[in-house]
């Protein structure tokens, strides 16, 4: 039986109710959490494919003939723009043909791999073109050598062996005009039929920085530029611009050695050329029909003054302004379209035409490729330095995603502190289905005041306060899990996971003693939403929530069952050119037999940590260390001491305004990687964290009670209440940038404890913020 949308809604939100008394259990509670948008599926689609000379070419039912016109245009192109690029590719360009636009909306390309090329590495053999077509074939072929057109000169950029691509990367950084120009001036057609649409786009943008113009604009005043390169000085320097370029790595340089005039007379002698209508030191080279007729003579006034009606002074005639300046203007374009006419006719002439050769239409392979293997530096909260990977395999379509990384701390024993996960995605249906295996090991070889935190909740301390008590203990937990998310629309859906958890407390110094273990038959439900946007690298706008609930019930001991809900919403907000806002609400509750615990202070991935002092513990008995396993870090309480406060409960927001180097200066002049990336941001964090079925407001809270002599070895016991404000804040300044490929923040914060300011503390950490 189908269940309505509606009620899928409905059922989550009942659920949420119930178990409003829990919270989620995450190591990394920032940077672990998923988000994500969908693509619905609302018809089967089985790909084909036909190959040409150069290309390869991938439609579905009703789209052959389509494929075979789209192959039929890029080869008839193909020696055009290698020979205007002065390169040619070696690897075989693919593309995806669509029927309609509507049908492009369930392609899954880009949920797992990035499609934005903006000063990344193009692998031009995993590059993948998508395209609509929508009842207009000259808009089709334009779309399509466009698309061409852009992936050619990104592999001419950025492509090559991996030390040139990685030099690339770091210092060659274009205009968006550089290459979105040169992709419209080769998919035009006949770019002087253009001319007007030029002359407005440059006096619309006559105050502003080219350097500086995106989307739109920044495309059509490229495409007049790389137009005027090719009349005034011969299209075969446009190639030449295009290959210094990637040597010398800057474009105004390239454009100054190949052309021989300097960079700001170059942009002066181009606006005079649309703007002025082809000034006479420009378009006398380009259109020899100017130099006949000369119309720019300033008129004479007619002397006579009685003159019979219909009579016209042909002494002394007076011109209309007007009219000479649209009849100046079409003599330049005649001239200019005529000399287009003659060098594509010698082009048509002078190159071998390849014969078009279309093999026989054959069952798409889906191959799988990989990407990028990401790498970084995690400051594990409770097994310190490690170093994380994950590596990404995936068909072009995205239909399929194999994912495997995970995280390990380089001590001794090597293999006893570790993370690993393998995960397989099928998004080819309405029903996104995962599969996912993961284990988790950690051990402990003392307990001291670098991690004595972890203990104070299971009410375990060093036998000595000054010095550390050596134990031999390991704990690990595997855990199997299914997952099968349902799609509301493209930024909401319902999910459901059901898994199963083992866990293990191995204790090496007792002879005989046998392992303890715990095991979890479990479900979740996560309701997604996510409608955010990237208007840059480093800024998104939009509003992302995870809803999620789980119960979690232990097998043979019903002791240990636990139920965890989480609720963690952020908003973006763009304010002006530059500055935008960020916000962050994190709520946690952890009920049941065997409630977990959650930590707030400090910052996730912090490299400087301080932890705080406890000066008291939870009564009762010693709790059990494969607790440990399910800790949670929720995120950055910044001014504060790690493990400032922990408890089954939390509620935490972050503020931050933020603003990026990069978008009050272009690109192309930040070459370095550290300006580039440059951030600085005004922070405020608020949290608390308590135990037990009373809020933070009531006064018999966890916070407002400290214990004294629960250590077994003080001759008294006392437990001492205080009424102070349970919420702790902080606040201060921040700044991030990318240094030798990882991400650095410094946040320099104050903490604000019962109306009390704490000495400030800086936070050295890595990774980006939420």
């Amino acid at each position: 039986m189908q269940i309505p949308k509606k009620q899928y809604v409905i059922l989550l939100l009942v659920l949420i109710t119930i178990g409003f008394q829990s919270k989620a259990q995450r190591y990394y509670g920032v940077t672990e959490t998923t988000y994500g948008q969908n693509r619905l599926q609302t018809k089967r689609i089985d790909w084909k494919t036909i190959k040409s000379n150069n290309f390869e070419f991938n439609f579905y039912r009703g789209g052959e003939e389509l494929a075979k016109k789209a192959a039929r245009k890029a080869e008839s192109e193909y020696l055009r723009i290698t020979e205007t690029l002065g390169y040619t590719p070696f690897s075989v360009m693919k593309l995806f043909i669509f029927n309609n636009p509507e049908d492009v909306k369930q392609s899954n390309i880009g949920l797992t791999s990035p499609t934005d090329l903006d000063g990344g590495i193009l692998n031009l053999s995993k590059a993948r073109v998508e395209l609509a077509y929508n009842k207009n074939d000259s808009l089709f072929e334009k779309q399509l050598i466009k698309e061409i057109t852009t992936l050619f000169v990104y592999d001419m950029l950025y492509g090559g062996s991996l030390k040139e691509a990685v030099q690339s990367q770091l210092l060659l950084m274009v205009p968006d005009w550089y290459i979105k120009g040169i992709s419209a001036y080769i998919a035009e057609p006949n770019n002087s039929a253009r001319f007007y649409d030029f002359k407005a786009a440059i006096i619309a943008n006559e105050k502003t920085k080219i350097s500086h113009l995106k989307d739109e604009e920044s495309e059509l005043i490229g495409q007049s530029i790389w137009h005027y390169i090719a009349l005034k000085y011969g299209r075969d320097n446009i190639s030449n611009i295009l290959n210094l370029t990637r040597i010398i790595r800057n474009e105004q340089s390239s454009i100054t050695s190949t052309l021989g005039v300097s960079y700001n007379r170059f942009l002066k002698e181009w606006k005079a050329f649309y703007v002025n209508n082809a000034a006479e030191e420009t378009t006398q080279e380009t259109s020899p029909a100017l130099e006949e007729k000369n119309v720019a003579e300033v008129p004479l006034k007619s002397k006579m003054k009685d003159l019979r009606p219909g009579e016209v002074d042909t002494d002394f005639y007076e011109f209309d302004g007007a009219s000479v300046l649209k009849y100046q203007e079409q003599i330049a374009l005649e001239g200019i379209s005529e000399k287009e006419s003659v060098y594509q006719k010698d082009v048509k002439f002078s190159r071998l035409t390849e014969e078009l050769k279309l093999g026989p239409t054959k069952a798409y392979q889906n191959l799988l490729v990989s990407n990028e293997i990401k790498k970084e530096i995690l400051i594990d909260p409770v097994r310190k330095f490690g170093i994380g990977a994950e590596m990404i395999l995936n068909d072009l379509l995205e239909n399929h995603v194999i994912s495997i990384g995970g995280y390990v701390k380089p001590s001794t024993p090597f293999f006893k502190n570790y993370d690993y996960h393998v995960e397989y995605a099928n998004f080819s249906k309405k029903v996104d289905f995962k599969l996912r295996f993961d284990r988790r090991s950690v051990n402990f070889e003392s307990i001291d005041k670098t991690n004595d935190f972890l203990f104070r909740p299971l009410n375990v301390f060093p036998l000595d306060n000054t010095n550390a008590t050596l134990i031999s203990r390991r704990v690990f937990m595997q855990k199997i899990s299914a997952s099968a998310a349902y799609p509301l629309s493209p930024n909401l859906r319902v999910e459901f996971k059901p898994f199963y958890t083992k866990t293990t407390d191995i204790e090496y110094e007792v002879p005989g003693r046998d392992n303890i273990s715990n095991s979890y038959l479990s479900g979740q439900f996560n309701l997604v939403f996510d409608n955010t946007v990237f208007t840059s690298k480093q800024v998104q706008q939009g509003t992302k929530v995870l809803l999620s609930y789980d119960r979690n019930m232990a097998i043979s001991n019903p002791d240990k069952n636990f139920k965890t809900l989480n609720i963690d919403a952020r908003h973006y907000q763009k304010i002006v050119k530059g500055l935008s806002f960020a916000g962050r609400f994190n709520l946690g509750r952890s009920m049941g037999n065997s409630p977990k615990y959650s930590f707030l202070g400090g910052v996730e991935n912090w490299i400087n940590r301080s932890i705080y002092p406890a000066q008291g513990l939870l009564p009762g008995t010693e709790g059990d260390f494969q607790d440990i396993l399910f800790y949670n870090f929720p995120g950055n309480l910044r001014g504060f001491d790690y493990a400032r406060l922990f408890g089954s409960n939390y509620i935490l927001t972050n503020l931050e305004l933020r603003t990026s180097l990069s978008e009050y200066f272009p690109k192309s002049s930040l070459t370095s990687s550290f300006l580039r990336n440059l951030q600085f941001v005004l922070f405020s964090d608020i949290g608390t964290a308590w135990n037990g079925n009373k809020g933070p407001f009531s006064k018999q809270n966890s916070l407002n009670t400290i214990l004294i002599g629960t250590d077994q070895r003080s001759p008294f016991f006392a437990e001492v209440t205080n009424f102070k404000n349970p919420f702790l804040q902080g606040f201060g300044v921040g700044l991030r940038t990318n240094i030798l490929g990882l991400y650095v923040k410094g946040d320099y914060a104050w903490g604000r404890e019962d109306k009390q300011f704490n000495k400030p503390m800086l936070h050295l950490s890595f990774g980006t913020d939420f």
